[in-house]
């Protein structure tokens, strides 16, 4: 029976993917658990499987064997009862939609009431901080206000869970190191369990409840570091003594997965 204090569970996962004369092993065994409301960041070396990981509990892809569940359901059913959103590295606009349509987009395909639909993506462009850019486009924003609105767009339908795939990749540092507090912040309104996949060791340790470590392809986790930072996270938090330290541990933990030592 699902443990209902679990917001994502992952039940010895196997994924391989075969055709055109392959065959590729990209997760073996997978066993993960994400309580209800926590932030788990996955890290691991390039190509070890984990946004395939993410796509197997976000109903992008199935399983080959194993079992995965969002809170307590399949990822189907938590999918249809629309429960989780997903944010990529790519915003994925619409450049001929504004702001604010782009926001309700989910919405508008929800048949939500047209004055209900624009009330909830105004106030989830407050909570992302773009007050006032309703009416501007894509094309007018930078790359840190265009990933905003996409985290405004998935916020939209309240999910209870959140996937981001490297949401923040692509941005400069000091862009990213502030759209990190801005997503703290958010995850402190709206107490969603948050699945976050990075490749930065100080992203994953300053956001997280818990990091999870992948070993190179074929995926497992090898490790759950548990980040026992104070719960709330300010730009101080990357000088505490703590922070280094668990930073050194994850990395550690990274390099014996990847077989460096």
């Amino acid at each position: 029976m699902a443990d209902q204090a679990l917001g994502l569970m992952a039940q010895n996962l196997t994924k391989r993917f075969t055709g055109s004369g392959s065959d590729v092993l990209a997760l073996d065994g997978i066993n993960l658990e994400v309580p209800k409301g926590g932030f788990t960041s996955v890290i691991g070396p390039s190509g070890c499987g984990k946004s395939t990981l993410l796509r197997i509990l976000s109903d992008l892809i199935e399983p080959t064997t194993g079992q995965a569940e969002v809170n307590g359901k399949s990822p189907r059913e938590a999918r249809e009862a629309r429960e989780f959103g997903v944010v990529f590295q790519a915003p994925n606009l619409l450049p001929w939609r504004t702001v604010l349509k782009n926001v309700t987009l989910p919405l508008q395909v929800m048949k939500v009431d047209r004055a209900d639909r624009a009330k909830t993506a105004t106030d989830m462009l407050e909570l992302v901080g773009l007050p006032g850019f309703e009416r501007h486009h894509p094309w007018q924003l930078s790359g840190g206000m265009q990933q905003r609105v996409a985290i405004a767009r998935a916020l939209s339908m309240q999910p209870s869970v959140l996937f981001m795939d490297e949401p923040f990749g692509a941005l400069d540092e000091i862009t990213r190191d502030r759209l990190n507090l801005e997503l703290i912040r958010i995850w402190a309104q709206t107490s969603a369990t948050i699945m976050f996949i990075t490749h930065s060791l100080t992203e994953a340790v300053f956001m997280s409840t818990q990091v999870a470590v992948m070993s190179a392809r074929p995926g497992r986790i090898t490790e759950v570091i548990d980040i026992d930072l104070p719960a709330e996270r300010t730009a101080e938090t990357r000088d505490d003594p703590r922070f280094y330290e668990l930073v050194i541990e994850v990395r550690r933990a990274l390099s014996a997965a990847a077989g460096v030592h």
